[in-house]
C-alpha cells in the first residue's frame, strides 16, 4: 500500500495512479439512459490531475481553475433536457462543464453548458455547480466535465443528471410544464 498523497513523509515512493476518467477519452459511461430519470456517479478526483483537454470557451458564471477534471458520458434515447448538478453535503467545490460530442471522440466537442457556483438547490455544499435546462439530442453523445474551483483541490462527491421530457404549458397549474 502506498501513501501517495503524503508527499512530506513519502517522498520518492511511486506515484498515485491516474482516475480512471482523467480524460474525455475515458469518461466514465452514466447509462444506459432509458427514458426520463435521475442518473448518478460517484466523483472521485483524489488522483486526478488538469487534464489535456481544453477549458470551455462560452462564459460561465463563477468558473474557477478546473483543477484536477474527471469526465463522464451520457446517450439520451430520445430528446430531452438536462439538469446536471454537483450538489452533496460532502462534495467539493467544483466546477461543470457538459459538451455535445456529435463524433463520441472527443475531437469535435461543442461546449452546451457550464457553471461554476450556484445557490439554487438546497442541502448542498457551499459551493456546488448547477447547469439547467440544456436541451439534449436522442442518439448523440454528451461529454460532462467536473473539475475543482481551485487550483490543487480535489474531492470526492455525487454527480446526479436529471432527465425530463418538457410538456405543454398549463397557465393554471402553478407548474413551469414547458420548462422555459
Amino acid at each position: 500500500l502506498v501513501d501517495c498523497f503524503d508527499v512530506a513523509d513519502c517522498l520518492g515512493t511511486p506515484a498515485c495512479p491516474a482516475a480512471n476518467n482523467d480524460e474525455c477519452v475515458v469518461a466514465v459511461d452514466i447509462g444506459p439512459i432509458v427514458g426520463t430519470g435521475t442518473y448518478s456517479a460517484i466523483m472521485d478526483s483524489t488522483s486526478a490531475s488538469l487534464g489535456a483537454d481544453p477549458l470551455p470557451t462560452i462564459t460561465c458564471p463563477v468558473m474557477g481553475a478546473f483543477d484536477n477534471d474527471i469526465w463522464f458520458s451520457f446517450t439520451p434515447d430520445v430528446d430531452m433536457v438536462a439538469e446536471i448538478h454537483t450538489c452533496d453535503p460532502t462534495g467539493w467545490d467544483t466546477d461543470l462543464a457538459i459538451y455535445e460530442d456529435t463524433t463520441n471522440d472527443c475531437t469535435a466537442m461543442t461546449a452546451i453548458g457550464c457553471s461554476g457556483d450556484a445557490t439554487v438547490l438546497t442541502g448542498c455544499q457551499a459551493f456546488y455547480s448547477h447547469i439547467q435546462f440544456v436541451e439534449v439530442s436522442a442518439g448523440v453523445s454528451y461529454k460532462i466535465r467536473v473539475g475543482s474551483w481551485a487550483a490543487g483541490t480535489n474531492g470526492i462527491g455525487l454527480l446526479t443528471v436529471n432527465l425530463v421530457i418538457p410538456t405543454a404549458e398549463i397557465c393554471n397549474n402553478g407548474v413551469d410544464d414547458d420548462l422555459d
